[in-house]
C-alpha cells in the first residue's frame, strides 16, 4: 500500500510546484518595468484667459521647428469657439484685447468696449504651447492668429510685435518656446455678432525664406465644430498646409 501512497504523494507535490511556478512567471511579468516615453513631448498646454474646454476647440496646428542649440521643439497652436465681446463669460478676452489693442489704431477711432459691442465683436482664444520651456527658436516665427483687418492680441514670454506702433494689425513674432495667449476679433459690422467670421482668418507658423530655419512635420486637425462652418472656404484643405518655412491654415481670399 505505501507504494500508490508514495506515488499519489509526489503527484500532489509537482502539482503544487507547477502552480507555484506559474504563480512566480506572474508576479515577474507585472512587475516588468513600463516602457520608456518618448524623447520628445508634445506640446503642453498653455494658461488661457477663460478655462478651455475640450469640446470648444476648432482647430489644432502642430510643427516641428528648430531651437538655436538644434535641438527640435514642438509647437502648437490651438483655437477655441469664438464668444461674443458682450458675453460676460468673454470680460477676461476682452480685457486682454483691450490691453493690447485699445485706443487709436491707427485709423483715428480709438478701440473700446463700446466699439467692439457697437461692431458685433466676437473674441476667438488662442492658446500657444511647446514641449519645452525657456529655449530661443533657430528663428522667431511668424504668427498669424486671426485677421490684420480687425486685429488680434498675443502676450507671453518670447512674444514680441512686429511694428510696436500698431501690434495688432502688424503681428506678432514668438521668439522663445514656452506658453502664450492670443486673442482675435472679428466684428461683423452691426450689432449682431457672427460667429463664423474666423473662417475668413489664418492661423499658424511661418518663418522668413531666407532665414535658415525650417518648419517641418505640419499637421492641422479640424474638430466637427470647425468642419461645417470652413467647408468650401478656399485655404481650409488640412491635408497639406506646409510649405517647409509654412505651418498655417486658414482663408487665402477670393
Amino acid at each position: 500500500m505505501r507504494g500508490p501512497l508514495i506515488r499519489a504523494s509526489i503527484g500532489v507535490i509537482g502539482a503544487l510546484t507547477v502552480a507555484a511556478m506559474l504563480a512566480g512567471c506572474a508576479e515577474s511579468k507585472a512587475a516588468a518595468p513600463a516602457s520608456s516615453r518618448s524623447a520628445d513631448p508634445a506640446p503642453t498646454s498653455s494658461a488661457s484667459a477663460t478655462p478651455a474646454k475640450p469640446s470648444d476647440t476648432l482647430f489644432t496646428v502642430t510643427a516641428n521647428v528648430r531651437g538655436k542649440d538644434g535641438s527640435t521643439i514642438a509647437v502648437q497652436l490651438t483655437a477655441h469657439q469664438p464668444v461674443p465681446s458682450t458675453a460676460s463669460g468673454a470680460k477676461p478676452l476682452e480685457a486682454e484685447f483691450l490691453k493690447a489693442c485699445g485706443g487709436d489704431q491707427g485709423d483715428g477711432t480709438p478701440v473700446t468696449a463700446d466699439t467692439l459691442a457697437g461692431g458685433g465683436s466676437v473674441l476667438v482664444s488662442l492658446d500657444l504651447a511647446s514641449s519645452v520651456v525657456g529655449k530661443p527658436f533657430a528663428y522667431p516665427l511668424d504668427l498669424s492668429l486671426g485677421s490684420p483687418d480687425t486685429g488680434w492680441s498675443a502676450s507671453g514670454k518670447g512674444i514680441t510685435p512686429t511694428d510696436s506702433t500698431a501690434p495688432c494689425t502688424s503681428g506678432y513674432r514668438w521668439g522663445t518656446s514656452g506658453t502664450a495667449h492670443g486673442v482675435a476679433d472679428f466684428e461683423s459690422g452691426s450689432t449682431e455678432p457672427d460667429p463664423t467670421l474666423w473662417r475668413f482668418a489664418r492661423y499658424g507658423f511661418s518663418v522668413p525664406f531666407d532665414s535658415g530655419a525650417t518648419i517641418e512635420a505640419c499637421t492641422v486637425n479640424l474638430t466637427d465644430l470647425a468642419r461645417p462652418i470652413v467647408a468650401g472656404v478656399a485655404g481650409w484643405d488640412a491635408s497639406a498646409p506646409a510649405s517647409g518655412i509654412d505651418c498655417s491654415i486658414g482663408y487665402v481670399g477670393e
